[in-house]
């Protein structure tokens, strides 16, 4: 493990491993301070498209001049703890600290240098670092699919298998992504990460995608040696929710599924033009549910003003009451425990009344469900750790970024919980 050491007494920022997984606690500790000195711990770091974060966070040394932000146990020594993840998603931009928080973009399985430094009112100061890391190379290897329609990437745990494994499936981009199914690799369940729609050779666009990539992404790891598709689960988020709620309704090979701010139904597809539906199966396109976009609402969509998506779902449903239930995933044909995440400010759709509704269909079949719905939490998609959007370009997530991240931060843990648990 590599640490910072100190000699010499003074301030100083005490750091027990320079290197530690997103999802993990850091053990940072100042010492060394006045008593009861007020210090601002202030965090610095850019994100994979070059975009400078940081984070300013005031607070106030124990009587011998000391602060844990620590998930260890105390060595015995008096310590104020307080939240491990505080000086991390509180980073805002830099160029706009005080505008809606963006997406922090974390596309690579790089690890995020953060530069800390702490700085009390009479000016004694300290400084340190640590990288965060979504993927641990000592313990997991990558390994790139590229066959065709097949595309993807598989993190799979070294040592003696085979393992559990998780499709990973991303959200309307429809790419396949990496840091997430790399991190929940990191606790020991392989991943495969799979594109379902966005450049050749798959379908470009969300519209009419073929759920047949799931069967060549169970095919290949079938006939992979180190995992085992015998305790397979399903996790996406987003769009990605809704699909891995309906593909775990139509096979019983899935046991586990987790869905973050999902789907009740099958939506029409978010591309312009005459509605069609999301998804097909054996060429033929899935019954879906409509959007209705209000003027105002279009009027804000070809200016490029930010737009709140919520109010065009639910007026959908609203509006088409005889589509309901041709057009509902039918969750209690899933074949093990369901996990589902929302936030009741979603501003995407409405994902916490969705998840009430899957929540209840499945209760009534008696399928294992558990539904975490966080207060104040908008859109629930992206990495534990780190900043929560509160808007994507112009795509309003909702909530605020500091309730989203803390939900993210609770929801991630529970659910490798529930994978290690299930599978």
């Amino acid at each position: 493990m590599d640490q910072e050491t100190h000699e010499t007494p003074g301030p100083r920022i005490e750091i027990a491993s320079r290197n530690v997984m997103i999802d993990r606690k850091a053990d940072i500790r100042l010492r060394g301070f006045k008593p009861h000195a007020k210090v601002t711990v202030t965090t610095e770091t850019m994100d994979d498209d070059g975009r400078h974060w940081q984070g300013v966070v005031p607070y106030t040394l124990n009587p011998q001049g000391c602060l844990e932000i620590a998930s260890a146990e105390s060595d015995g020594e008096s310590f104020d703890e307080i939240d491990p993840w505080e000086i991390f998603d509180s980073m805002r931009p830099v160029d706009e600290p005080d505008e809606p928080v963006p997406l922090f973009a974390k596309t690579t399985t790089d690890p995020l240098l953060i530069e800390i430094r702490a700085r009390a009112a009479n000016g004694d100061s300290a400084r340190g670092s640590l990288r965060l890391h979504v993927f641990n190379d000592a313990t997991t290897v990558r390994e790139e699919v590229r066959d065709g329609p097949l595309q993807g990437t598989l993190f799979c745990p070294t040592g003696d298998g085979p393992f559990p494994v998780v499709i990973c499936l991303g959200g309307s981009d429809g790419w396949f992504t990496e840091p997430r199914p790399a991190l929940l690799a990191s606790h020991g369940i392989a991943t495969f990460s799979v594109a379902y729609f966005g450049r050749k050779p798959l379908t470009e666009e969300l519209c009419q995608v073929p759920l047949e990539f799931f069967d060549r992404a169970v095919a290949f790891l079938e006939a992979y040696p180190a995992v085992d598709a015998r305790r397979m689960g399903i996790y996406g988020y987003s769009k990605g929710g809704e699909l891995a709620l309906l593909l775990a309704s139509r096979t019983e090979r899935v046991r586990a599924v987790a869905a973050y701010s999902p789907s009740s139904v099958v939506w029409q597809s978010p591309k312009a033009g005459a509605p069609k539906s999301s998804w097909t199966a054996d060429k033929v396109p899935l019954p879906f549910m409509p959007m209705h976009f209000s003027g105002m609402k279009l009027l804000k969509l070809m200016s490029g003003r930010p737009i709140a998506f919520r109010e065009v779902y639910e007026q959908g449903m609203q509006k088409h009451p005889e589509k309901r239930e041709k057009t509902r995933i039918p969750v209690e044909n899933i074949h093990g425990p369901v996990f589902l995440v929302s936030g009741t400010e979603d501003a995407v759709w409405p994902s916490d009344r969705m998840a009430d509704a899957v929540e209840a269909s499945l209760k009534a079949a008696g399928v294992p469900v558990t539904h975490l719905k966080y207060r104040g939490a908008g859109h629930l998609t992206t990495l534990p750790g780190l900043p929560a959007p509160e808007i994507m370009d112009t795509l309003i997530f909702g909530g605020s970024s500091s309730e989203s991240s803390r939900a993210l931060e609770d929801a991630w843990q529970k659910m490798v919980a529930f994978f290690t648990e299930t599978l």
